[in-house]
């Protein structure tokens, strides 16, 4: 993916965050998954090629841990579907914990990529 083009879709993001949560502090939390992945788009993945499979599906995988996923589940929860926000009591739960688990998962994608597009540049 090219730069612009994750950039793009990193904005895409953020500014579904902050129309879900509004603009407070709590919001920019939640942009930290966009963060990394633009980070690592930045670093990383514009190494890879896409003749170099594994390393590919470790950007696909971390696109959709780190934007897709947490997007996913701002929105289930703005909509409130499946009673999502509505139903728990702890329902808002979610967005202190959906950022630490997109995080955490996403690292360890992005640093098998590196590490895999360190090999394949030998």
């Amino acid at each position: 993916m090219k730069n612009i083009t994750a950039l793009i879709l990193c904005l895409a993001c953020a500014v579904v965050a902050f129309l879900v949560l509004g603009f407070n502090y709590f919001a920019l939390y939640q942009l930290l998954p966009i963060a990394i992945f633009y980070v690592f788009q930045l670093t990383v993945f514009k190494k890879i090629n896409r003749s170099d499979t594994a390393a590919f599906i470790c950007y696909i995988l971390a696109g959709l841990i780190l934007l897709v996923f947490p997007l996913t589940a701002q929105l289930m929860w703005y909509f409130d579907i499946n009673n999502l926000a509505s139903k728990s009591s702890t329902s808002g739960l979610l967005f202190v914990w959906l950022p630490i688990y997109a995080v955490l998962s996403g690292i360890i994608i992005c640093s098998l990529a590196w590490i895999m597009s360190r090999k394949s540049g030998r």
